[in-house]
């Protein structure tokens, strides 16, 4: 990250050449190169399957699952999803030593080092682990409703029958071109149930370092590096000096190799956006499951975008202009490189890197809140993934036939809350959240609520056809949260140079 921080209104594109752009503007081209070489790959995937002959032709239903077949087997798509994975897994390389360094050496400034150092006190650290829970379970909770309130007012999974009854889209109807999906679901989520979000609880202190780090389990890292910058501020031997230093190190050395993969993020933007396209445009353009649940589907991912539109450009500019008394429109040009990775990514912890940089380097948040807050962001704060949770669950409830109570949206509510904490910040993890939460429904329905033998879950197979869209949108949402929410915290801690430099 550089020292002098990069003023957002005069970022402007220099010279002719791309490189010589800033980033967020480089991010754009490759976003557009990628989604026009994706819609190149899905047009050629769906053109293959119009030419077959007429015995070897799939069902309307099928159709779109057979050119995705096409697309993801082909040499163009198979060359930039490995680009894509390469820049992804470079971003996932630095995640460990960046949040577990950043959080180490942030504990141990707040509750020991000297005032010119940015340190302060125990209390300073309780203060700020305070306000950032705060900030975080309030924002999680106003997404969550305005969700509940957009699906309870469009009712995507209600439709009109012949008759003129309003019945569930699901009720009564096949859902064999669905299976496909449904074995993905089923693939994703392991056997979830109600009960498993007590393991987010149960990562938070994990039996082995080492193990927890190789999978990728930031919540107990976290809590590990909170506790070894606790007793390192507060330890003034030799050693402990020794062992910040070495910390530092570390941090410093992560932040050279970040820059190094932020300097490739375009190309790797162009594979993964082309990639995605590609599958996704050969699957829902000639796909006749549409046909069927048209309506419902696209009312269902209309609305779960209105809502985290509303979020987006409503809630979360309001906090930044009467709570932090910041210029939204700054933050968002700020915000704009991070938000772009995130989209293309779809996964707030491999944003996380761009997130800080971000943050401290044009939104001028100072080092010390920049990486206590933005790291538990990436874990616990999850706003667009708990709307979207909230939104899907009920919408598939609607789509059979079940009227839900204010008790069993409330407990919708609160499940959803609760299971974004501990969502990996990776792509289509919150449909292991869906799970829970709609087990946690079901065994609070009436025996009769549903007939024998369906499970809620059953129609989760619906989700797949836009899940992959709205997961690059609610990661984009997740991650400027974290940002709204470091701007906040570190005006409320006085910290005055915030958005002006």
């Amino acid at each position: 990250m550089a020292d002098t921080p990069v003023n957002p209104t005069n970022d402007k594109p220099v010279g002719a050449m791309p490189w010589r752009w800033p980033l967020h503007w480089q991010i754009l081209l490759g976003l557009i190169i990628g989604a026009t070489i994706g819609l190149g790959i899905g047009a050629w995937a769906i053109d293959q399957v119009n030419q077959l002959p007429v015995n070897d032709k799939p069902p309307p239903e099928l159709a779109g699952i057979k050119a995705a077949e096409f697309a993801t087997t082909s040499y163009a798509y198979l060359f930039f999803d490995l680009i894509g994975d390469l820049f992804l897994q470079g971003l996932k390389l630095i995640i460990v030593p960046l949040v577990t360094t950043s959080i180490v050496l942030a504990v141990a400034n707040l509750v020991g080092g000297r005032a010119t150092d940015g340190g302060g006190s125990p209390t300073g650290f309780g203060r700020l682990a305070g306000k950032t829970m705060g900030y975080y379970a309030a924002t999680s909770i106003i997404s969550v409703v305005i969700g509940l309130l957009v699906v309870n007012a469009l009712a995507p999974g209600v439709a009109t029958n012949d008759a003129g009854q309003r019945v569930g889209i699901l009720e009564g109807q096949d859902l064999t071109a669905f299976a496909g999906d449904q074995a993905d679901v089923d693939k994703k989520v392991g056997g979830k149930q109600a009960t498993d979000f007590l393991d987010v609880f149960r990562e938070m202190v994990p039996p082995n370092v080492i193990e927890a780090a190789a999978q990728g389990k930031l919540l107990g890292l976290i809590v590990v590096s909170i506790l070894i910058g606790y007793f390192l501020g507060r330890s003034g031997t030799e050693p402990a000096r020794a062992v910040k230093a070495l910390t530092q190190g570390i941090y410093d050395l992560t932040l050279t190799i970040t820059d190094f993969v932020l300097k490739l993020a375009p190309i790797g933007i162009i594979g993964l956006i082309a990639a995605t396209f590609g599958e996704q445009y050969a699957k829902l353009v000639p796909d006749g499951r549409l046909q069927v649940f048209v309506t419902g589907l696209t009312t269902f991912a209309g609305g779960a975008l209105l809502a985290l539109a509303v979020h987006f450009f409503i809630v979360m500019p309001l906090i930044l202009l009467f709570v932090a008394r910041v210029n939204p429109i700054r933050h968002y040009r700020a915000m704009l490189p991070a938000l772009m990775t995130a989209f293309s990514t779809a996964s707030s912890s491999a944003t996380l890197p761009v997130t800080m940089e971000c943050v401290e380097d044009r939104a001028t948040v100072s080092k010390k809140t920049t990486s206590f807050v933005l790291p538990l962001g990436a874990t616990v704060n999850m706003d667009g993934t708990a709307l979207y949770e909230c939104v899907a669950a009920i919408f598939i409830c609607q789509a059979f036939g079940v009227e839900l109570t204010f008790a069993q949206q409330f407990l919708i509510v609160v499940t959803a809350v609760l299971t974004s904490i501990g969502v990996a910040g990776v792509p289509s993890a919150s449909l292991v959240a869906i799970v829970v939460i709609l087990t946690a429904v079901q065994d609070a329905l009436p025996a009769d609520a549903l007939p024998d033998g369906v499970l809620l879950v059953s129609g989760m197979g619906l989700l797949f056809v836009f899940d992959r869209p709205l997961d690059m949108v609610r990661t984009a949402v997740n991650v400027f949260s974290d940002s709204v929410g470091a701007v906040v915290i570190a005006k409320t801690e006085g910290e005055a140079g915030v958005l002006t430099g």
